[in-house]
């Protein structure tokens, strides 16, 4: 874990919590996909050259305007098409809207919704009574209806929110006296443009912004991303610039609540410059008062940043920082983003005892270091990954969950545990796992506790509020794992009997934050699209995550967008692991396999159950 260097010698005073520029503030978008018989679009293309850099996106010709087409669902499909171009030529769009609703119609910035899928053909055309444009000679009016599975939204600072659910977009076309169908009315809502899925993936990139985790995290040096959608330009220079911006103007995130930027408020990019690997970057405004840990701070945020290569290759793997034209002396820096510890594998090697490695170096801990069998739930500390003394242990008698911790120094001690009992109803802890602070978070049914250090006094955590809306019962936690970087967690969730809205097993995000001595839960926002009931996840690297479902083994990506499938999984898989290099999995008959290539092929099974890396 990333802990501060020689080079933080002086204390890290943070100058202000996060406040985001709208990445996606450009166009406000509804996005769908599924969309055929459409125009050639006038998106931005990337142009493709050698060396994995970042190159120049250029504009091509705009799509054909609404004279093209014959049937008005042509021309609601080419409107959509055209609504890609927006923020490079918003008449592209305009063309296909009766003068009237030309003039008036302004799409709120950072308005996107995304759909998953749209008909080609329209579920409804109907003949309607409506008062014709004063500028346009008689002539009838249609309403053409879309039904389309709503996927998610972008919000105004580019997070790509999930919020599935079917709706039907209704558009209303009058005939001109040319003959052309144009668009009098919009689907109502807020004022947005309609684009297919390909169009989004055009003029959208994901990125990842980064910011410091707010203290007192004993791990107030880390950096955290943020995935965002940033809108392309045409050249990475502009587009270097909208994500600087996103760090000196934050407009909120999940995040902002645990997290803050070290770049003081008032700070202003006065020029930006990329040659081959390096970025030169130069502030002003208020960033002239910046103290030299501050510039430090604010050069790790913009490397971090710009050099990031999670989702898309690198703007700049160097930065040199100006202020007010003038080189700030930064001094050197490493990398602060924390990375999924490596190892040994921990599991289950019979109901009563927990091994720590595979191999002949595998070292057990049996019955009587814990007193109890019944063993639900393990977890190593990542911070003393390699020391079978640290692991931590969870048990249950039939009435609740009792937690075994190692305590400090005490490896040859009669009594090297220490037992704190959680629960003596609701079942068994089902979930353990360390933060990177050393704070150790359990699981059991509708509740979630944390263990913080150094005292360990148990706490209990409230789930996140809109995960229990009003007057319905909590969902079932399922399993909870923390990021690396101590500030993110991840929790698999079951809506409870006879909730509202989902009642799919669902992946969700929430940021943790520390007030005084206690820690809370963010708001829950979803996380993954196509996956089947999901039963188990692990972080593969800082940006993403595993998840074992009933389909096999998928890759999420924080930044949203569809998991992506990696391969298929031994029958009666149940539980998950990975240390970012190695996937393990445990099922149903007591059996644990291994597999080096990500799920590819799998080793020869080995007895045992819940394995877990450290974490």
């Amino acid at each position: 874990m990333a802990r501060a260097g020689p080079a933080r010698t002086a204390v890290r005073i943070r100058v202000r919590s996060r406040l985001t520029v709208g990445l996606a503030a450009m166009a406000g978008v509804v996005v769908v996909t599924g969309c055929a018989a459409l125009p050639s679009s006038g998106i931005p293309q990337q142009v493709n050259s050698g060396g994995g850099q970042v190159q120049a996106y250029v504009e091509q010709l705009p799509p054909p305007g609404p004279n093209t087409y014959r049937y008005p669902r042509e021309v609601v499909l080419g409107f959509l098409h055209a609504s890609a171009s927006y923020a490079f030529d918003p008449d592209a769009a305009r063309q296909f809207l009766l003068p009237a609703l030309r003039k008036s119609w302004h799409p709120f910035p950072g308005t996107v919704t995304v759909v998953s899928s749209i008909a080609s053909r329209p579920t409804a055309t109907e003949r309607v009574h409506s008062p014709l444009d004063a500028t346009s000679a008689g002539g009838p009016s249609v309403a053409v209806k879309f039904t389309g599975q709503r996927l998610a939204t972008l919000s105004l600072s580019g997070q790509y929110r999930y919020s599935p659910g079917t709706r039907t977009y209704r558009f209303t076309l009058q005939q001109t006296s040319k003959g052309a169908w144009l668009i009098s009315a919009l689907p109502p809502g807020p004022q947005g443009l309609l684009l297919t899925q390909p169009d989004f993936e055009h003029v959208y990139q994901a990125r990842n912004l980064f910011f410091f985790a707010l203290p007192p995290s004993p791990v107030d040096s880390n950096l955290v991303p943020d995935a965002v959608y940033a809108l392309l330009q045409n050249s990475a220079t502009k587009l270097a610039s909208g994500l600087i911006n996103g760090l000196l103007k934050d407009q909120g995130s999940w995040l902002s609540s645990a997290t803050e930027t070290a770049f003081p408020a008032g700070t202003k990019l006065l020029g930006l410059s990329i040659s081959g690997q390096t970025a030169v970057v130069n502030l002003g405004g208020t960033a002239a008062h910046a103290s030299p840990t501050q510039r430090l701070e604010m050069a790790e945020q913009l490397q971090a940043t710009l050099g990031n290569t999670a989702y898309s290759p690198a703007l700049a793997r160097f930065v040199q920082l100006e202020i007010d034209g003038h080189p700030a002396n930064t001094g050197t820096f490493g990398s602060l983003i924390d990375e999924v510890p490596k190892g040994p594998l921990v599991y289950l090697s019979s109901p009563s005892t927990v091994s720590v490695g595979l191999g002949p170096h595998r070292r057990s801990l049996g019955p009587a270091d814990f007193g109890l069998a019944g063993i639900t739930a393990v977890a190593a500390d990542p911070a003393a990954a390699a020391s079978a003394e640290q692991v931590a242990v969870a048990t249950t008698d039939g009435r609740g969950c009792q937690l075994y911790l190692p305590k400090a120094g005490a490896a040859d001690s009669t009594a090297p545990y220490r037992i704190y009992r959680l629960s003596t109803s609701g079942g068994p802890c089902t979930s353990l796992s360390w933060d990177g602070n050393g704070n150790l978070w359990a699981v059991a049914g509708q509740r979630i506790w944390v263990l913080p250090a150094p005292y360990r006094r148990a706490q209990s955590v409230a789930l996140p509020a809109n995960l229990v809306p009003s007057g319905q019962p909590a969902p079932k936690i399922l399993a909870l794992r923390m990021a690396p970087d101590g500030v993110r967690a991840a929790l698999l969730i079951k809506p409870a009997p006879g909730s509202r809205g989902s009642r799919d097993d669902r992946l969700v995000l929430a940021a943790v934050r520390q007030y005084g001595s206690q820690l809370t839960l963010g708001s829950a926002i979803p996380a993954g699209t196509g996956l089947h009931d999901p039963m188990a996840m692990s972080w593969v690297n800082p940006y993403d995550l595993l998840v074992l479902d009933q389909a096999g083994i998928a890759e999420v990506p924080l930044a949203g967008g569809a998991a992506q499938r990696l391969g298929s999984v031994p029958p009666d898989a149940v539980s998950l692991a990975t240390n970012g290099v190695t996937v393990v999995v445990g099922t149903s008959d007591y059996k644990i396999l291994t597999s080096s290539n990500m799920a590819t092929t799998w080793g020869k099974p080995v007895a045992g159950a819940i394995p877990v890396y450290p974490g």
